[in-house]
């Protein structure tokens, strides 16, 4: 199995009041503490084949040119979490041509760079029981909220590069309930994400 993850780093960050990605939280950029976990998973984890940012920020494409890591640059960020999902499925097929990639060995992952709580070994017993379950598309979840990451077989790709709006994967998620598995984190916490500045260095518990 080998797993490409995407790293969705584009959004306006509206109701933050600024780009919340860039907002410091303990001594670093809130997208940071993403890619920094990734980045050491991905030296753990052999069927992590690649690893790349989609962003429309600078000095995000600036870091990253710093760490060796690949960026693309989405111009469309305004129409939606859709369109950063596309630029970088766009970036990783036109980079690995030689897969199959409506097969079942290829898969593509998708992360927020606003969940700075996610832990590796969370990510990591994630794969391992989407591997185990046969399933074609995964995302973690706490009671009846589910999260991000989520986790595509190839053979949804066509049905990705479809999608409009601010929807993203979790649409072709809802299509395909069936062949979805979900992985029950173990602390609600993990599943928060920063949305407005009062949100910093706070944790789940603590969102009203």
């Amino acid at each position: 199995m080998d797993i490409h993850v995407i790293i969705l780093a584009a959004g306006f960050s509206r109701r933050f009041g600024g780009n919340k990605l860039l907002a410091e939280l303990e001594g670093k950029p809130l997208y940071l503490h993403v890619v920094e976990k990734l980045l050491e998973l991905q030296m753990l984890r052999p069927e992590i084949r690649s690893l790349m940012v989609v962003t429309q920020h600078q000095p995000i494409v600036d870091e990253m040119a710093r760490r060796g890591i690949p960026v693309s640059w989405n111009d469309h960020s305004e129409d939606g979490i859709s369109s950063s999902l596309q630029v970088g499925l766009e970036s990783v097929t036109d980079r690995f041509r030689e897969r199959d990639w409506e097969g079942k060995e290829s898969y593509f992952c998708f992360f927020v760079g606003d969940q700075p709580y996610l832990q590796n070994t969370t990510v990591e017993s994630f794969f391992d029981g989407f591997r185990e379950s046969g399933k074609g598309i995964g995302c973690l979840k706490w009671g009846a909220r589910t999260g991000n990451p989520v986790i595509f077989s190839g053979r949804y790709l066509n049905e990705l590069m479809g999608l409009k709006g601010d929807k993203g994967g979790k649409q072709v998620l809802h299509n395909h309930e069936e062949d979805v598995y979900y992985h029950e984190v173990l602390d609600s916490q993990e599943l928060f994400d920063i949305d407005i500045r009062e949100n910093l260095g706070k944790t789940g518990e603590n969102k009203g």
